[in-house]
């Protein structure tokens, strides 16, 4: 069986007639929202289906996608969703994006399409696991609080075992923040980067938001 020896074959029940027809009908309504690739692969698909009757299960697997990709109703469906993309929608999908890539290895092929190209449009599907999932909406929430400490306050290291990094030998001490950043891309609550000068000491650390509190003064 020359190419097919060692391959795991579809599961797909069509005769050989059937197989080549339905090939020939996407190739055929897929002139124009598929790629030369896409094209090229289906007249290799629809050469194999003469020869051999069927396809390999990997074969079967782009082809069903291919398939899916030239169906008049998903062609519909995707001109509905890009019509509803809204400015909002896409700046929440590039703080996704930026906060993937800060926060690996999650979506990061998607995440380096985004930033790279500002007029990329992703699936609804993409978007909805990129953006809505309770992480990235954490981490919005986050970046939409207005900082707690600006530049200039002055605060607490709280006396906690949690306080983590070189402000923990501060803990219960006195700080000015000198400065505080407009970016937060943490799902961690309280996950603000702040740079801080204890008070009588010669050196800033870099700490977060969480591990200090107002200080009564």
């Amino acid at each position: 069986m020359g190419y097919y020896r060692g391959h795991t074959m579809s599961a797909s029940n069509e005769t050989k007639a059937q197989l080549i027809d339905r090939v020939e009908k996407v190739a055929a309504r897929g002139t124009t929202t598929l790629s030369d690739w896409e094209r090229s692969f289906l007249g290799s698909l629809r050469d194999s289906a003469k020869k051999w009757g069927r396809l390999t299960a990997k074969q079967h697997d782009v082809f069903q996608r291919i398939e899916r990709k030239s169906n008049p109703e998903h062609i519909a469906a995707r001109k509905k969703w890009n019509e509803s993309f809204t400015p909002d929608m896409r700046e929440k999908l590039k703080f996704a994006a930026e906060y993937y890539k800060a926060n690996p290895p999650y979506f990061g092929d998607a995440a380096v399409r985004i930033l790279s190209n500002p007029d990329y449009m992703p699936s609804e599907k993409l978007y909805r696991k990129m953006v809505e999932n309770k992480y990235v909406q954490r981490a919005l929430s986050n970046a939409n609080e207005a900082a707690k400490f600006p530049p200039g306050t002055m605060a607490m290291v709280r006396d906690s075992a949690q306080v983590q990094g070189r402000i923990c030998a501060h803990r219960g001490q006195l700080v000015m923040v000198v400065e505080c950043a407009d970016k937060v891309r943490s799902a961690t609550k309280g996950s603000r980067r702040l740079t801080v000068l204890p008070v009588g000491a010669m050196e800033t650390i870099k700490t977060e938001e969480r591990f200090l509190k107002k200080a009564k003064v």
